[in-house]
């Protein structure tokens, strides 16, 4: 059994005695009488409680970046041992923003609260514990308004870093069949995501010179954006651009304005 259990226990059993009255048989004894208990057993009992540690930690189960912060508070003695049957107050910080208050708790045995918070950005986090005393209902015992602060740093998941290529068709840079079919580019229509590598290459097997620029057409009169642009690639060139935010971005080839495409990121 846990110390501040068995202590909490026993004090309610002295306090029922206390206020009982043992009335002995009117046939076997004269008067009843009250059970003596020694006057400073509950107050030392008491006094051991409010001198009790009552230690913190926490058990954090997420702390990436974008998803909720969830966790558990665990109380330990200054020996180590569990401690439950804890009330405490439990708050969290992030950019001055609360992402966490759940006033009220309760530690019991087999039944410990699982806290989580709003979704989380990649700023530290300030978590504050504040322990309000052992027992329950109006027999509360024990250090009551001790504040512990942590400190937790979000973690940022792993991602997959994927690649997507995109070609000139052949013969693009000769003719303009392919604007018809949208195909000058293949594919001339891709969706990536932010962080992703996209790899532009002239493929063109006529070894025609080509360009992969950011930006609109009108006509023949192009309009670049500076999003991104390969220059002139000789056949078989190639250009690497990693997009840093979403959009949808058209491009075109500066030598052949009919050839034109569109990168969508999400």
């Amino acid at each position: 059994m846990n110390l501040t259990y068995g202590v909490i226990t026993v004090v309610g059993v002295l306090v029922a005695i206390s206020l009982a009255l043992i009335i002995a048989d009117p046939d076997g004894a004269p008067e009843s009488r009250a059970m003596v208990i020694p006057e400073n057993k509950i107050a030392q009992i008491e006094k051991d409680l409010n001198q009790l540690s009552v230690n913190p930690s926490l058990l954090p189960s997420i702390t990436n970046v974008g998803d909720a912060l969830i966790l558990e508070v665990e109380f330990r003695d200054d020996g180590g041992n569990v401690v439950d049957h804890v009330n405490y107050d439990i708050f969290a910080t992030q950019n001055s923003n609360s992402i966490l208050s759940d006033p009220a708790s309760h530690r019991h045995p087999g039944k410990y609260p699982i806290h989580e918070s709003s979704a989380l950005d990649a700023s530290l986090i300030q978590i504050q514990v504040v322990v309000q005393g052992l027992g329950h209902g109006d027999d509360i015992f024990g250090p009551k308004g001790i504040e512990t602060t942590f400190t937790i740093t979000p973690m940022v998941s792993a991602q997959t870093t994927t690649e997507t290529v995109i070609k000139t068709a052949d013969n693009s840079g000769t003719s303009m069949d392919c604007q018809a079919d949208l195909d000058c580019y293949t594919p001339s229509i891709v969706t990536v995501s932010v962080g992703d590598v996209v790899t532009m290459l002239n493929s063109d097997s006529a070894a025609a010179m080509h360009s992969f620029t950011a930006g609109t057409v009108d006509g023949f009169t192009p309009s670049p954006s500076g999003t991104f642009d390969t220059g002139i690639m000789s056949a078989d060139d190639s250009f690497e651009w990693i997009p840093e935010s979403a959009g949808e971005i058209p491009y075109y080839c500066m030598l052949h304005t009919w050839m034109q495409g569109t990168i969508i990121v999400e």
